[in-house]
């Protein structure tokens, strides 16, 4: 939700004209989190990294096709010709996890002290590579490498009995770094916090590389606050967390359609909050759809006409 609320503010912002420092500020903690997550449930998996590897890059790669030829041929906002190996707009998470999913090979065998400490090593001096880029999403994976091996060694590292520790702390940090930003936003640009280039794209290297690692630590700090808020039971929301993948891979086109035919409200609170909204509705709409075709696809076939034990039946559903 944060995600497509960040993309939302992208969008409007240059449309309507007005600032975009809350997507900065959003940008601090909804990645790091989003990787950090997907450690931890990357290394409770039992398939094995090549086999999820696999499985995402054939999700990445049909995503990339179909909405690079409808951003080409249809909206006509890319070239034709644009490399095929660079993520488009939102699809670079999808390679990223990919490409992470094999680095678990090394963290299994490895202390997470070690694997830490390195990961956070190459992410740093990576921007020093010129030959680094966004191709293959390369420089992300490098840039965000060390929150999926947090989250990988999440148990190891007793994550979430440290983060409630720091509770208080995290509220007043947050809080400063929050007010102090408002007021310094030109500081970081939307280069700096995307992390997508080397250091040479943005300017001089050694400026980009501290604030790389002013970035590091302000994603500790509101992810930590994030983590201490974030609800220990289920809401009306937490069935959402089902359809991330198909908003994730829908939000983008939606945006960018609505941005190339500028179907914007005249007023931009009203605009930016309706265009949320709706990108939402229409992912979980579609979602809803996908879901009943493949359910339902098959005709003759109707689980409450077989032989199961109730809870059978139950455990058949939730794996359906």
């Amino acid at each position: 939700m944060f995600v497509v609320l960040g993309h939302t503010l992208t969008i409007c912002s240059n449309y309507y004209n007005y600032d975009s420092s809350l997507f900065k500020i959003c940008s601090f903690f909804m990645i790091p989190i989003f990787l950090i997550i997907t450690g931890m449930f990357s290394r409770r998996s039992k398939k094995k990294p090549i086999t999820r590897a696999k499985k995402m890059f054939v999700i990445y790669a049909f995503a990339q096709i179909i909405v690079s030829l409808y951003y080409a041929y249809c909206l006509k906002i890319i070239s034709s010709s644009k490399s095929i190996f660079i993520p488009r707009f939102t699809l670079w998470y999808l390679l990223t996890t990919s490409e992470l999913y094999l680095v678990e090979y090394i963290l299994r065998k490895s202390s997470y002290k070690k694997m830490l400490l390195l990961s956070i090593l190459i992410a740093l001096f990576s921007g020093f590579l010129p030959f680094v880029s966004n191709t293959f999403s390369i420089t992300r994976t490098l840039a965000f490498l060390p929150f999926f091996v947090i989250g990988y060694y999440q148990e190891d590292i007793k994550l979430f009995a440290k983060v409630k520790k720091y509770k208080k702390i995290a509220i007043y940090l947050v809080l400063v770094i929050t007010i102090w930003f408002l007021f310094h936003q030109h500081f970081f640009s939307f280069k700096d916090t995307y992390m997508k280039y080397n250091y040479y794209a943005y300017g001089t290297p050694m400026m980009c590389f501290l604030k790389r690692i002013l970035l590091y630590i302000f994603s500790v700090i509101y992810s930590v606050f994030i983590f201490n808020i974030m609800p220990h039971k289920k809401l009306f929301f937490t069935k959402v967390g089902e359809y991330s993948l198909t908003i994730y891979l829908v939000h983008g086109i939606i945006l960018k359609t609505v941005k190339h035919f500028k179907l914007f409200l005249n007023n931009a609170f009203l605009g930016t909050l309706l265009l949320y909204v709706s990108t939402l509705a229409i992912c979980l709409i579609i979602h809803f759809i996908i879901k009943k075709i493949r359910l339902l696809g098959g005709k003759k076939f109707d689980y409450k006409c077989t032989r199961l034990s109730k809870k059978e039946s139950i455990l058949f559903q939730e794996t359906a």
